[in-house]
């Protein structure tokens, strides 16, 4: 009976909170573990409890509509509580407990009627238990997805972030989305692969970690494929003939809305977050803002947002280095 006992309170008090935590925190962001150990396990449903489990204690005692919902019953004092647990423990550490309840026999003894008292209000207290344990997920995993707009802007949003979001989020959700930049302006994610001797580029839709939480795949549409050895060719006949080498005229499109690449595959991976459109960047704008007004009274200027860097076969990169640095 202690035994079954303590393995309700293992599962009910600390499992079952540290999954809906990760479900629900998940929804937002991909968390550092997604399959944990039987101890990780543990220790991640004790923290994650702590808060959740103080606040529904509160939450029933103080709070009228918590009294007696769900699962209500005549609500009694603390004397009452006191009663109905130590009938219950006595129960628990008694030889033979059927003695004790004389299930066969009406009316209930006292031991029968503590019990069902002590179940309801179990069953009224993991309600409120889990409800604020999903809460408390879902606000870690809001609160994380907002790095992006908030880092910078509130001390201590930033401590929370550095102490306690960053250090439980996969490295993949900062590496492969747009995770630490503001939402607007909305942001491709474009990545440069190096799969042995070939350069891929497109958008990075998706992501798959294993059981570990490391890369297992990346998942990318308008994919292109850089074609090397056509390069080599051009830049050497650039270096006689002297006509600038265009590289973006050297990226082949891969039929297919998706492209898959295993992680095993990848020697190199380079990612960069430009703006769908340059012009609606906020933080350019400022800058431009910032700058004509540093300007000399009367001085002239204009840019050009779509405006391209020269490109020659002297800054276009060898073809031994085609892969992205």
């Amino acid at each position: 009976m202690i035994a079954l006992l303590t393995t309700y309170f293992i599962l009910a008090y600390v499992l079952v909170p540290g999954v809906l935590f990760r479900v629900f925190a998940g929804l937002w962001v991909h968390l550092r573990l997604f399959q944990l150990t039987r101890t990780q396990e543990i220790t991640l449903g004790v923290l994650v409890s702590i808060l959740p489990l103080c606040t529904a204690n509160w939450f029933v005692w103080k709070i009228p509509i918590a009294e007696g919902h769900p699962f209500s019953y005549s609500f009694g004092g603390i004397d009452e509580y006191k009663r109905d647990y130590r009938l219950g423990l006595s129960l628990v550490v008694s030889s033979d407990p059927e003695k004790l309840l004389h299930p066969t026999e009406e009316p209930k003894s006292v031991y029968e009627q503590a019990i069902s008292r002590i179940w309801r209000r179990q069953l009224r207290f993991l309600s409120w238990y889990f409800i604020f344990s999903l809460i408390e997920g879902s606000l870690f995993g809001f609160l994380a997805s907002k790095y992006g707009d908030w880092t910078g802007k509130s001390v201590v949003y930033d401590w929370l972030a550095r102490k306690v979001l960053l250090p439980n989020i996969s490295e993949f959700q900062v590496l492969l989305t747009d995770f630490t930049w503001p939402k607007d302006p909305k942001r491709d994610v474009i990545a440069d692969v190096l799969c042995q001797d070939t350069l891929y580029r497109g958008k990075v839709s998706d992501y798959f970690l294993d059981a570990n939480g490391r890369l297992s795949g990346l998942f990318m549409t308008d994919a292109e494929r850089f074609r090397r050895e056509d390069f080599k060719l051009a830049c050497l006949e650039a270096k006689v003939s002297g006509v600038k080498v265009d590289k973006e005229k050297f990226w082949r499109e891969i039929p297919g809305s998706n492209f898959y690449i295993p992680a095993d595959k990848l020697s190199n991976l380079n990612v960069h977050f430009p703006t769908e459109d340059p012009r609606k960047d906020k933080q350019f704008d400022a800058f431009l803002d910032d700058l004509l007004k540093a300007l000399p009274a009367g001085t002239t200027a204009s840019f050009d947002a779509e405006a391209q860097p020269p490109d020659s076969s002297e800054n276009a990169p060898d073809a031994d280095e085609a892969e992205p640095n």
